[in-house]
Parts: C-alpha cells; sequence; structure tokens
C-alpha cells in the first residue's frame, strides 16, 4: 500500500466547462484518478479550483504542523500561476501586468515543496500541464471585457500559450534538476491530430475525453512504477538465493 497525496488545481481536482449551463462543474467521479487504486494505491486529494503554489504552500506548511501521513506526493501546478487579472489589463492595457504568481517566484514554490517533503523522507512527484487553446481562451477572457485592450497588451493572441508553455517548462527543467519523476499529461494532448478536441470550450481545462487522455498517463505511470518495484523485488530475491 501507498499513501499518496495530490495537491494542486483544478486539473487534478476534476473540473470541466459545463457548455450548456455556461459555469464550472465537478465531473461525477475524476476520470483522472479513478483506476489509480486498483494498485492499492490510498489517495487523498487536496486539489482546489483555483489553487496557485504559493496559496498551496501555505497551505501545506500549515499542514505540516499537524504532520502528513504519506509516502509520496504529487504536485501539480502552474494553470492559475500563470494566469492575469485580465479585468486589469481591459481597463489599463499600457501598465506592465504582473502574472498571479511571477515565473521566478513559482520556481521557488515548487522547489521549497520538493526540498520540504524530500526533508521528511516523502517523495515527491511533478506533474506538467496540459496545453491550451489560445484563441479559445482569448474568446473566453475577453467575454464582457474590452478585447481590443486586451489584445493590444497581449500583442497576438498565441502570446498566452507561449507564456503557458514557459511554465510547463519549469516544471519540466526542476523535475530534471531536482530529480523528480515527472507525470507527462502534456504529450499525450500534443501527439493527438485534434488537440482542441480533448479541451473544453474555455480553452484551457480538459473536457472527459481530455480527462481519459490524463487517466492512462496515470495509469501507465504507475504501472512502470509497480513494474520496476516488481523487477527490483526478484532481483533482490535471486540475490539472497544464489548467496
Amino acid at each position: 500500500m501507498k499513501k499518496i497525496e495530490i495537491w494542486g488545481d483544478s486539473l487534478l481536482k476534476g473540473i470541466i466547462f459545463d457548455e450548456e449551463k455556461m459555469k464550472y462543474k465537478l465531473l461525477s467521479e475524476n476520470i483522472a484518478l479513478k483506476n489509480l487504486n486498483k494498485f492499492g494505491n490510498n489517495i487523498k486529494n487536496n486539489a482546489h479550483f483555483g489553487m496557485t503554489a504559493p496559496k498551496a504552500s501555505k497551505l501545506m506548511q500549515d499542514k505540516l504542523k499537524k504532520g502528513f501521513d504519506c509516502e509520496i506526493v504529487a504536485i501539480e501546478f502552474g494553470g492559475n500561476d500563470c494566469d492575469y487579472r485580465w479585468t486589469e489589463i481591459s481597463d489599463n492595457p499600457y501598465k506592465d501586468h504582473k502574472p498571479n504568481t511571477p515565473l521566478d517566484v513559482f520556481k521557488v514554490c515548487i522547489t521549497d515543496m520538493v526540498t520540504t517533503f524530500r526533508n521528511l523522507n516523502i517523495e515527491p512527484i511533478l506533474i506538467n500541464l496540459p496545453p491550451l487553446d489560445a484563441n479559445k481562451y482569448f474568446t473566453c477572457i475577453t467575454k464582457g471585457l474590452n478585447k481590443k485592450n486586451i489584445l493590444y497588451w497581449l500583442g497576438d493572441v498565441q502570446r498566452i500559450y507561449r507564456h503557458h508553455e514557459c511554465y510547463n517548462l519549469c516544471i519540466m527543467k526542476l523535475a530534471q534538476q531536482l530529480k523528480c519523476d515527472l507525470i507527462d499529461v502534456r504529450e499525450p494532448f500534443l501527439k493527438e491530430p485534434n488537440t482542441t478536441r480533448f479541451l473544453c470550450e474555455d480553452g484551457i481545462h480538459p473536457n472527459e475525453a481530455g480527462y481519459e487522455l490524463m487517466n492512462r498517463t496515470f495509469l501507465d505511470y504507475v504501472g512502470s512504477r509497480v513494474y520496476s518495484t516488481k523487477l527490483t523485488a526478484n532481483a533482490d530475491l535471486t540475490i539472497k538465493r544464489s548467496s
């Protein structure tokens, strides 16, 4: 049995955009995580809609005082961190606006999380970001706002994608630098001929088909871990028998 805690945002909470009611809702079951228990994992999901890395870091510190009862922590942030206050940009496109969590602050937050958990002998695993559809997301964020002002500040719509990609690359680089396992949920989306088919109309949240892609990625990762553990156990047994 492996006790796992998940810390993240709406991606791992299982939030999708309801196109009929034009609002966000929680999936009846989190498809991305539903089959993990088949591997004997006891999972506690601390993901929350709208969560950023600095907010989560504070919650983690509060919980540390009570104690973490787990062996593995999966960390997934960046989608809300890289977002902007679009109403402020709409009102004043000539100002130098900053994202919710500047990239340098985001990097420090994720690094601190990994270091903190390792000091507690808890294994951290990083999860990167699915791609977004810049055109759909632009349409979503500009509703009721001054679209021309926002576009003026952006320069071009695809800047949204490039900015989002910077946070994704940050996660992947940190996984390599800090020698953490990385669950790459982005690649399966990018391999699809039509990535947009797996995203909600807001352009950023996976739809149910997108969560199925993520589910397969999680299953592949856990399966490889289980297989690797079995190989190691068999190797140890062979050594003991031969000695």
